[in-house]
């Protein structure tokens, strides 16, 4: 699960500032894992809906995939989740519990 947040935030850091740096931290806190993902962007990540309608036509493997899915996932495999605002962009963070590590 830990891997799985952090493959998510990390790709919605990367999607929000492109060539510039994102750092990942976890660290292990009481009883959990905290992944921690910062970006410079200020703007906060959005929840979307993703749309699972069914294309008329089957799409390629070359289809572009639309996205939505990085914070509900998030939010489904963590105890607690949020955003932080940083002196320069913000922290994107997760906490799992220990059976989730």
């Amino acid at each position: 699960a830990a891997m799985l947040i952090a493959s998510e935030v990390l790709t919605n850091a990367v999607r929000a500032t492109p060539c510039k740096p994102v750092t990942l931290r976890m660290a292990l806190v009481g009883d959990g894992l905290r992944v921690e993902v910062w970006d410079s962007s200020p703007e906060r990540p959005r929840a979307s809906t993703p749309d699972l309608s069914m294309p008329e036509e089957p799409l390629g493997d070359d289809a572009p995939d639309p996205g939505g899915w990085g914070l509900g996932i998030v939010e489904s495999l963590s105890e607690d989740h949020g955003v932080r605002a940083e002196f320069e962009g913000k922290s994107v963070w997760a906490l799992l519990r220990a059976e989730f590590r």
